[in-house]
């Protein structure tokens, strides 16, 4: 049984739980994440903090079993909070969240085979979702393999996770070679690695290729993480890492209906210094805009990059079936796919985007 012995100060309470760990708990806090005054249906914080001063202090408190009874000046029923809540919520603890994993940076060597889950499994089993969400996580990409013969069967794998993003392209975009293309992904040509839409406000986070139809000769899809080259980049090049990590890159897409412009550095790091997010296409970089002296620091990187991310030994080649589709995050791991023969037969992908924050959501509600 957890033990509590409380201090009051004059800020709020420390507590010193089991008689080993001590941490203190604001008043203000207390009061404004009072357990009792939240919707009872939304589970939305009710409280205004604006009614109470800052300084506020309890009128006295108790402990009764293991809960810590607090009464306030400006509340007529006391407030209670149970230890375990009081621990869950410490102050300066973020709290626990089962879809903060860890990612496993991969090459082509370290990464045997791409990770793999079957479409009927997960459609059946809340267990085999998660455990194919959190694989995506872990590596940023897997193959859903077994889906219906339809068009429609990746778009309905996807409804199982989330909402679906629209961009520009629409919900849905259909890839395949087209006679007045848009961008270059409805053409034959072969594509190098790419991050999709970094012109945007957000960057699309997960992108659902669902392979179709894919008769043509070629069209193999190849990727590659883009967080394994980075760290390989900081350890080896750290001045072309800083570079890229401070200058803004201006992005646009633009057509006869839009023109969508963005600026931010390739790669964007957390402030414990862990990957955030890794933006490139060189298609769709727009015309740097720094100073002359820049320019010159910022080619030297940019290329010495883009030398390192076409060594073979950071990609994966991977001719996608028919009835398979790759689920990658598209802030990590970059895609490309080599030339095919729209006359050797039907390619037809379709694909969509799904954010972060929905897939995260989905693993923490799978139970």
């Amino acid at each position: 049984m957890t033990t509590a012995n409380i201090k009051p100060g004059e800020r709020g309470f420390q507590i010193i739980w089991d008689g080993r760990t001590a941490a203190d708990y604001p008043f203000i806090w207390l009061r404004d994440n009072d357990p009792d005054e939240l919707h009872p249906d939304t589970r939305e914080r009710t409280f205004d903090l604006t009614s109470v001063p800052l300084d506020i202090q309890p009128t006295d408190y108790a402990i009764e079993g293991s809960s810590l009874i607090v009464n306030w000046p400006d509340k007529t029923s006391p407030s209670v909070y149970t230890f375990d809540w009081l621990q869950r919520h410490q102050p300066g603890s973020v709290r626990a969240d089962t879809s903060n994993i860890r990612p496993t940076l991969w090459n082509r060597e370290t990464l045997a085979r791409l990770p793999r889950c079957d479409a009927a499994q997960c459609a059946a089993s809340p267990v085999a979702l998660r455990e194919a969400l959190l694989k995506l996580k872990e590596f940023g990409l897997v193959i859903i393999s077994g889906l219906q013969d339809s068009p429609a069967a990746g778009e309905e794998f996807g409804d199982l996770i989330g909402f679906k993003r629209e961009t520009n392209f629409g919900v849905m975009f259909e890839v395949r070679s087209e006679p007045r293309p848009n961008n270059l992904a409805y053409t034959a040509m072969a594509l190098p690695l790419h991050t999709d839409l970094p012109n945007q406000d957000v960057i699309p986070g997960y992108q659902f290729l669902h392979s179709f139809k894919n008769g043509a000769s070629g069209g193999n899809s190849v990727f590659a993480d883009g967080f394994k080259i980075c760290e390989v980049l900081r350890a080896e090049l750290p001045q072309d890492f800083k570079q890229l990590t401070r200058v803004n890159i201006p992005w646009r897409f633009h057509d006869e209906h839009h023109d969508i412009r963005q600026r931010r550095p390739i790669i964007s790091l957390r402030e414990d210094g862990s990957f955030n997010y890794f933006a490139f296409n060189a298609h769709i970089a727009d015309v740097p805009d720094m100073d002359a002296g820049a320019l010159i620091e910022f080619y030297g990187a940019y290329q010495r990059l883009m030398i390192r991310m076409r060594d073979s030994q950071y990609s994966i080649e991977h001719k996608l079936l028919p009835g398979e589709m790759v689920i990658f995050d598209n802030t990590r791991v970059l895609h490309s796919r080599t030339a095919f023969d729209p006359e050797s037969g039907e390619r037809h992908f379709r694909g969509f985007y799904i954010e972060h924050n929905e897939v995260d959501s989905r693993i923490r509600t799978l139970v």
